[in-house]
């Protein structure tokens, strides 16, 4: 951070003063400008950080959506890959199949009666 030079001037007076406070309003004004100029700067880096970190997240964002979107097309695959070798099983062995899910849903029936 950039600090504004300062030097102590010995003040002027003509014996009332006046000298002594024109050089401190001129001092003034430069603090004043010198802390608009820290206070601009300032900003400036908080919106630069600001954006930086939208931009981060937006990043993080669109990673998260894509591996979801991946993560569903896999999903749905393996869901299609189960479903054609069941309709293959039971197609090839249709009482089995039968027997099968007649064996399951009487399981169930008990287990959700208990």
């Amino acid at each position: 951070m950039a600090r504004a030079a300062t030097t102590t001037r010995p003040l002027k007076t003509d014996g009332n003063g006046k000298d002594s406070a024109k050089d401190l309003d001129v001092e003034i004004a430069a603090l004043r400008e010198d802390i608009a100029a820290i206070t601009s700067t300032l900003g400036n880096i908080a919106k630069q950080r600001t954006n930086e970190a939208k931009s981060e997240v937006e990043r993080a964002s669109r990673k998260a959506v894509a591996k979801g979107e991946e993560a569903l097309e896999t999903a749905q695959q393996n869901f299609e890959h189960a479903e054609d070798e069941l309709k293959t099983m039971i197609r090839d062995k249709p009482i089995t199949s039968v027997l099968v899910a007649a064996g399951v849903g009487y399981l169930l029936s008990k287990v959700l009666r208990a």
